[in-house]
């Protein structure tokens, strides 16, 4: 999810690990029996020979497909949940819910013809029906849905139903519920019966069928999510209906959550993993501790972590996550107002050092916000010949200062900020780094304000927030998924950012069918938000370093999916 756009500010250890929702990067295996791991593994992992152990560092704070907005709980989403597509190791679209569709000649129309055999977790079938409710529950504005956008932006006519839809419906009069009845019979998603569900969209995409194993595109059981209420609806283990390869069986909150097998999802064969536990450690010390103390099979590792490892002799994995990095300030802020403050904020930070001296990992400087391994035009590289955005440069970050603070009549002094900050170790970490930065560089006193990931999530929601670390994850493999967030009113837009120039170029990209052309508008779109306006400041892609026991074989992680243990993962110690 934008990962689960899902924002993952600084929500991991010093290879944050990638939270939205979410699509992109490139993917490695996990492997306890081959290459070098296989030789020289020093860790033969947890006892309980039907479950594999890893670490998720924190409590998924929304398993309502409907409302998710964040990667951890996409993670856990994307093991239980099926939509009518599913992601393989390449992160191509391959069959899910649907067994296959076809595509009109303007590549606007989808048509899914869904399995007659899938079952919900209660015993229901899944039908056609369950993918239009979930869709209309994601786009009525009533519900505040933050992916209200990618649902309505682009289904045909979604706009008008998102529109149509801002009073609750227990609440709407009857030309109210008129409006919202005759919205509803011009959307473009339609089923002839229970098992075909046609998706006519507003422009063609280049990203559309992997668009449809994104959360918001999952389908609901109406009647079981009625049933329970929209207001405690996967709040529990027995709260949520589930259709995917596996299904919750035991959550303990802010403990572990535990997944068994779904033996009735129709590729259950290809799934020879009977039960995964995620725990939900905050400490990366304990994390370490649980690892060399066979509690668990797998740990994001922080910089010194690394090190440690690499002495012992532990082989060391990583994979390209595909997210990226950056400020994200409030823009209503007193002083965060100003572009000039904004941009010497990011200027004055010596991302290298951060890198090298904290993260000690192998993520890259951003020289922008969409990340080197997001496809483009000419299915090249996006980022491919795209102008540097930003650089650490404190000369010109003293004298942005200056500026900034003359324009806006404050002083150093009375310029107060406030950096708030997941509460893991590793994260205040990194916040206490670009606070001394700031206050040796710029003479700039920056409050740290350390929380639950779940509070960080509903203060940037709140626009309750100064300066935050922010991180994304694609929601799809196109520069889309990391800009159309900073338009005007979108849920994922926390700073507040406004443009009408920016809100053009991302509504011409998204009509743009000449790939080049499309390219040109999301570049002009991306200088304006990261470098000219500098409502956001880029700081890194990231790589993330991480170990397995013995134990586990064939797990995937990637961009789209932190841990992945469907077709092929299996156990190969018992």
């Amino acid at each position: 999810m934008k990962f689960m756009k899902k924002s993952i500010a600084l929500l991991l250890a010093g290879a944050m690990a990638v939270s939205v929702t979410a699509c992109g990067g490139s993917t490695t295996t996990a492997s306890g029996s081959t290459g070098s791991a296989a030789s020289t593994n020093l860790y033969a992992g947890t006892t309980d020979p039907n479950t594999v152990t890893v670490d998720m560092r924190t409590e998924p704070p929304e398993l309502n497909t409907t409302q998710t907005q964040d990667t951890a709980s996409a993670d856990i989403l994307r093991m239980v949940m099926s939509g009518l597509v599913r992601l393989d190791k390449d992160d191509n679209a391959q069959p899910d819910m649907a067994e296959k569709w076809d595509i009109s000649a303007d590549k606007k129309t989808y048509t899914f013809h869904l399995r007659k055999d899938a079952k919900w977790s209660n015993g229901d079938p899944v039908t056609a029906k369950d993918f239009l409710y979930a869709w209309k529950q994601g786009m009525d504005q009533s519900n505040g849905a933050t992916y209200a956008f990618i649902l309505y932006t682009n289904i045909k006519n979604g706009q008008a139903y998102f529109d149509a839809t801002k009073t609750p419906a227990a609440k709407r009069t009857a030309a109210e519920k008129a409006k919202v009845d005759a919205a509803e019979k011009n959307l473009g998603c339609k089923a002839a019966d229970d098992y075909t569900l046609t998706l006519t969209l507003e422009n063609p995409l280049p990203y559309a069928l992997p668009l449809m194993a994104f959360t918001a595109y999952m389908p609901l059981d109406q009647k079981a999510y009625e049933s329970i209420g929209a207001d405690k609806y996967a709040k529990e283990a027995s709260q949520i209906v589930t259709n995917g390869a596996y299904k919750i069986s035991e959550w303990v909150h802010d403990d572990h959550i535990t997944l068994a097998k779904n033996d009735s999802y129709w590729n259950a064969a290809n799934n020879q993993i009977s039960n995964v536990k995620y725990l939900m450690m905050k400490d990366t010390n304990a994390r370490m501790n649980a690892f060399k103390g066979a509690q668990v099979d797998c740990i994001n590792l922080t910089g010194d972590q690394i090190t440690q490892m690499k002495a012992e002799g532990q082989p060391i994995e990583s994979y390209v996550a595909g997210s990226n990095w950056y400020f994200q300030y409030n823009t209503k802020k007193k002083g965060l107002d100003n572009a000039n403050i904004r941009k010497a904020l990011g200027e004055a930070i010596n991302v290298n050092s951060f890198i090298k001296d904290v993260l000690k990992d192998d993520s890259v400087v951003a020289d922008g916000l969409v990340p080197t391994n997001i496809k483009g035009a000419d299915s090249k590289p996006y980022a491919e010949g795209r102008e540097k955005l930003v650089s650490y440069n404190v000369d010109e970050a003293k004298t942005l200062l200056e500026k900034g603070l003359k324009e806006t009549g404050l002083t150093k002094d009375s310029l107060k900020l406030t950096f708030i900050t997941d509460d893991t170790s590793a994260a205040q970490q990194q916040a206490a780094f670009f606070q001394e930065q700031w206050k040796s560089t710029l003479g700039i006193s920056v409050e740290l304000k350390p929380m639950s990931f779940k509070a960080r999530i509903a203060a940037m929601n709140q626009g309750d927030f100064d300066i935050v670390m922010a991180g994304w994850s694609p929601d799809y493999n196109d520069a889309m998924t990391f800009l159309d967030m900073w338009t005007t009113g979108n849920g994922n837009n926390n700073g507040k950012y406004s443009n009408p120039e920016y809100d053009k170029l991302i509504a011409a990209a998204t009509k743009e069918s000449d790939a080049a052309k499309r390219q040109d508008d999301l570049r002009k779109a991306e200088k304006l938000v990261a470098s000219t306006d500098c409502a956001v400041y880029p700081l890194y892609f990231q790589v993330v370093p991480y170990v397995t026991s013995a134990k586990i074989s064939g797990m995937t992680r990637s961009g789209f999916q932190e841990y992945d243990f469907t077709d092929g993962a299996k156990i190969t110690t018992k």
